[in-house]
């Protein structure tokens, strides 16, 4: 009888199913285990002999705890291990070491933590190491230098810390060597480096590395791109570069580089990529640099250069970017850069350049952004600009040009963005402008433009911001302006406007701010502006408008400014003005002519920070104002009004100025009774000094407060541990389940099962375990598994918690819960699904993020936030805002999510609760160190490190930051210091404009604002919202109005 042997899997075969949870696995069917050898396996490769030399599995999602002990000793000819973006997490194996074959090893894109061994020096065939995107730490060991053989060194975007050993300096063979974004990397570049002679390669940007740039470095005569941007490198820039004959691109952007631009650089054919910017290089540009015939970009804005631009400049046949904004250039615009026919971007602002606009400019057929604004430009505007037809966004505001504006710039197609604010032009405001629909942007403002706005500009369907302020218009405000559907802000102040307000401009439904102030409007307020149910701004000051204030204005339910003054209007206040729940910043009524009392519905404007009602004929009393808790100013003064002065601390402190010429109001000793004149005078100074006195001792207590929370909070943090998951014994999926849907639903409990494997795992948090499900319908879920509970967080029933919170508040930036299952010990969230990540992998992944996306994302956040706080009924605390946290979708809407510690305010055991740390290490406001009762200023304190994060790049939980410390005393040191205080800023917002920096900055205020140590200092969530929006309602690009100071002014450190 013949038998058929059996085969049995080879020892390799066995070592490299340990990789698997299962065997066979969906992951990786062609793993057959009963396959006598993996030869046929995927991502295997064996020698003639049948033993495995090649194991490369990238991007398969393996999810790991850490390489199984078992899996190498049973692979000693492997040649090639590829692991990458596998989600593997844990140490880096010592045994590597023993694959005494390998030449390529790539653990790259995973979760990999601990110090790189020394042992891997054994590997002496390994020609390619790549162990970039981990989180490892340590320093890089100096017996690298013993893998003679290695080509690829790359051990970029970790946590590595210490020095680059110079002994690297012996890899001769080396051609790629990076270690950018360890920010903790520091010390100096090792002269030894030059010795390279093959290297192509070299980054180390984003590091703490410091010290001049090695003249060394000169000899790597094979070098292509040396990339040392944002660092603390200092000195000049090494003549001895430019006997780098093979650089293709030079980055030694946002450090502190001195000194001249070496005219050597000029001898580098091949360069392509020259970027200086954001340093202190002084000097003139050296003509030498026309010699770099291949140069594409040319970045040297953001530094102090000065003497003219070389006119050699018009040399570069395929220069694509010149950028020398914001330097101390001066002298007229060579007309040979019209000869860079290869020209996009051409950016000169922020400088003193002075004679006019060559209209040689006008050939630079490809040009599509010209910026020139803040310079001394004089002379017209070139007529030629019209022959750009691929111009976009031409820029040239803040100079002293003058003449009219050209026809021809009304006939470039593509042009979305115009501004010629600040200068002085005049003549009309051709009819053709309504000829150039693509505009987006059209800002006029503050020069002599006059005669009659032309109808035809009601032809811009595109058209989003409208300046023409301070100039000299006249006659009628078209009507036909209502014709643009997506126009967000109107401003014509300070014109010489006249005739009734278009009733039609109350069909601008997108409008959001609207400057109609110091023109000579006359008739009545239209009742159609009631349509604006987007506008959070709205000045009419200053004209010659008559008649009562419209009831309908409780539509304007977004309103945040009113300003009304100096006008003829009359009758009382009406009530329905209380319904402005929205108004934060001011309303002003002054100079009018209003009568009667203060409508009691004023007391619901809690928001409001400066209120005016001067000058009117007003009476009765004013105890209403009493509960308007959030005024920093008040006015008053000539009215009637009677009775005594409300007692509240603000009434105490304001000046008596903001009431006078109120004949019979009068001050109080209790509040509700006038006191006779000695008693009066007597108690009203003593309450101001006690108030005084009592404010300085609370400061002093404060402070000292505060230093000490800094001081000992990481210590309290230690035993702050995140909820684990049971370890004992696998998941129970039994059945009975039960499954709740909070909307119709077309899938099962089965099809949601079948969807729990490791290879749908996108996040593990602090609640729990986050899976991506595809149902069979084609719609995809979210699930999240919560971790089992330990006994000793029973309280905490985090299905609970989110159920009752999740399932029932629906707001546009609050991820939607749709549904839960659970049976006896599995409990399963669902949610819809966002695609884009987190904000967290956002930061650190886009370096580039422009702030437009930045600021769409912060004011979602803070909606969601503020929606959780006010208008839920009991409020409730998140009480984990991180930027982990905030999902986003692929058009960067931000969504709040895990709702695992959070707390209704009113829940049975809100309290116990409260008093427990909770949280994520860098986001924990600093009185859980202290306090019992915690409140939402907590939150408000995690989000104002969020908002720190979005505008620095930072991150609040590495371990160093800047200077070894939290980001939030990182900035207040820098701020504190004399750097200006964009310092703090991420160095790639830097240059923007002027008015976009005054926005950074003005929110950069607002997130100092929310980590006030104190919590009672902190504004609340609707507070924060209504001063995001105030950013971005700023009506010039490049300064121009703006009706406040930003928090922080970007010269406040000067002196």
């Amino acid at each position: 009888i013949l038998t058929t042997p059996t085969i049995s899997l080879s020892l390799e075969g066995e070592a490299l199913l340990s990789l698997l949870p299962t065997a066979p696995s969906p992951l990786l069917p062609s793993w057959n285990p009963r396959d006598p050898t993996p030869c046929s396996w995927r991502g295997v490769t064996c020698s003639p002999g049948g033993l495995v030399t090649s194991l490369s599995l990238p991007g398969t999602f393996l999810n790991l705890s850490s390489l199984p002990t078992g899996l190498l000793p049973h692979l000693s000819s492997l040649q090639v291990l590829n692991l990458s973006s596998a989600n593997i997490s844990g140490p880096i194996l010592s045994s590597l070491s023993s694959l005494s074959s390998l030449r390529v090893l790539d653990l790259s894109s995973n979760s990999l933590s601990g110090p790189i061994p020394g042992s891997l020096s054994e590997l002496t065939s390994l020609r390619i190491l790549c162990l970039q995107d981990n989180s490892l730490s340590g320093p890089i060991p100096g017996s690298l230098s013993e893998l003679t053989s290695l080509r690829i060194l790359c051990l970029q975007d970790n946590i590595l810390n210490g020095s680059i050993p110079p002994q690297l300096g012996s890899l001769l063979s080396l051609r790629q060597f990076r270690v950018g974004g360890n920010r903790d990397l520091s010390g100096p570049i090792p002269a030894q480096l030059g010795a390279l002679a093959n290297l192509t390669v070299f980054g180390a940007a984003a590091t703490a590395l410091s010290g001049p740039i090695p003249p060394q470095l000169g000899n790597l005569v094979s070098l292509q791109t040396l990339a040392l941007y944002d660092t603390n490198i200092s000195g000049p820039v090494p003549p001895e570069l430019g006997s780098c004959s093979e650089l293709q691109n030079l980055y030694l952007h946002m450090n502190r580089i001195a000194g001249p631009i070496p005219r050597q650089l000029g001898r580098l054919r091949k360069l392509t990529s020259l970027l200086l910017w954001g340093n202190s290089i002084s000097g003139p540009i050296p003509s030498d640099l026309s010699n770099c015939s291949s140069l594409a970009i040319l970045d040297l804005s953001a530094n102090r250069i000065s003497g003219e631009i070389p006119a050699e400049l018009g040399k570069f046949e395929f220069l694509e970017q010149l950028h020398l904004s914001d330097n101390l250039l001066s002298g007229p615009i060579p007309k040979e850069l019209g000869n860079c026919s290869s020209l996009i971007a051409l950016q000169l602002d922020k400088n003193s350049l002075s004679g006019s606009i060559p209209s040689q400019l006008g050939g630079l057929q490809s040009l599509q952004i010209f910026f020139l604004w803040g310079n001394l430009l004089s002379g017209s505007i070139p007529s030629s600009l019209g022959n750009c037809g691929e111009l976009c966004s031409l820029d040239l505001s803040k100079n002293k040009l003058s003449g009219p504006i050209p026809e021809e710039l009304f006939g470039l197609n593509k042009l979305s963005k115009l501004l010629l604010l600040g200068n002085s032009l005049s003549g009309e405001l051709p009819v053709s402008v309504g000829n150039c629909p693509s505009l987006v942007r059209l800002r006029l403002g503050e020069n002599r433009l006059s005669g009659q706005i032309p109808k035809e500009i009601g032809k811009l369907q595109n058209l989003v911001f409208l300046d023409l302020y301070s100039n000299r218009f006249s006659g009628k405000l078209p009507e036909e302006i209502a014709d643009i559907a997506v126009l967000e802000l109107l401003d014509v102040h300070d014109n010489e406007l006249t005739g009734e307000i278009p009733p039609r401009l109350g069909e601008l439904k997108n409008l959001e701010q609207l400057d109609l102030s110091q023109n000579r409007f006359t008739g009545e307020i239209p009742s159609s502006f009631s349509n604006f149910s987007y506008l959070n701004k709205l000045i009419l000051n200053n004209n010659l408008l008559a008649g009562s204030l419209p009831r309908s204005i409780k539509n304007l339910q977004r309103l945040a400014l009113l300003d009304l003054s100096s006008n003829s209007l009359s009758g009382p206040i009406p009530r329905e003005i209380g319904s402005l729940t929205s108004l934060s910043i001011s309303l002003n009524l002054s100079s009018n002519k209003f009568f009667g009392e203060l409508p009691e519905e004023f007391s619901s404007l809690t928001q409001l920070q400066s209120l005016d009602i001067s000058s009117n004929s007003l009476s009765g009393g004013i105890e209403v104002l009493s509960m308007l808790t959030s005024l920093t100013f008040l006015n008053i003064s000539y009215n009637n009004f009677s009775g005594p002065i409300p007692l509240t601390p603000f009434f105490r402190t304001i000046s008596p100025s903001s009431y006078i010429h109120n004949p019979i109001l009068c001050e109080s000793f209790n509040g509700y009774t006038c006191s006779s004149n000695l008693v009066r005078k007597t108690a009203f100074k003593s309450l101001k000094v006690a108030t005084l006195i009592g404010a300085t001792l609370g400061f002093v207590v404060l402070l000292f407060v505060s230093i000490w929370i800094l001081i000992t909070r990481s210590t309290k943090l230690v035993g702050a541990k995140p909820i684990n998951s049971s370890c004992d014994g696998k998941d129970d999926f039994s059945y009975p389940w039960t499954f709740i849907p909070f909307q119709k639903l077309n899938f099962t409990i089965n099809n949601i099962l079948e969807c729990l494997r490791e290879e749908n795992v996108i996040g593990k948090g602090y609640s729990g375990i986050v899976y991506k499900a595809d149902m069979p319908n084609g719609e995809i879920i979210a699930v999240k598994k919560l971790w089992k509970l330990n006994k000793e967080d029973e309280l905490l029933d985090l299905f609970a918690a989110e159920i009752q919170i999740l399932g029932r508040i629906r707001h546009r930036n609050i991820v939607k819960l749709v549904g839960y299952c659970s049976n006896k010990s599995i409990k399963l969230l669902l949610y819809n699904y966002v695609p884009n990540g987190n904000l967290q992998q956002l930061l650190k992944e886009n370096r580039n993020l422009d702030w437009e996306t930045r600021y769409k994302i912060a004011v979602g956040s803070a909606q969601g936030l503020a929606y959780l706080h006010h208008d839920c009924v009991p409020p409730i605390l998140h009480r984990d805002v991180k930027c982990n946290n905030i999902l986003l979708d692929d058009k960067y809407e931000a969504y709040l999510a895990d709702f695992g510690l959070a707390k209704l305010m009113n829940s049975p055991n809100f309290h116990h609760t409260m008093s427990r740390i909770a949280g994520s290490y860098g986001y924990i406001a600093p009185e859980y160190a202290y306090a019992i009762n915690i409140t939402a200023k907590s939150d408000v304190y995690s989000y104002g490190v969020v908002l720190l994060e979005i505008l620095t790049g930072r991150s609040a939980v590495e371990p160093m930051v800047g200077d070894g410390l939290h980001i939030v005393e990182w900035v207040r040191k820098k701020m504190a210091g004399c750097d200006p205080a964009t310092d703090v800023l991420d160095s790639k917002l830097r240059s923007m404009p002027d008015q976009t920096v005054q926005e950074l900055l003005q929110t950069l205020g607002i997130a100092m604002f929310c980590v006030n140590s104190s919590p009672s200092d902190r504004p609340t969530m609707k507070e924060v919202v209504a001063l995001l929006m105030e950013v971005k309602c700023l009506p010039t690009e490049e300064s121009g109005k703006s009706s406040q100071r930003p928090l922080i002014d970007e010269a406040t450190n000067d002196g």
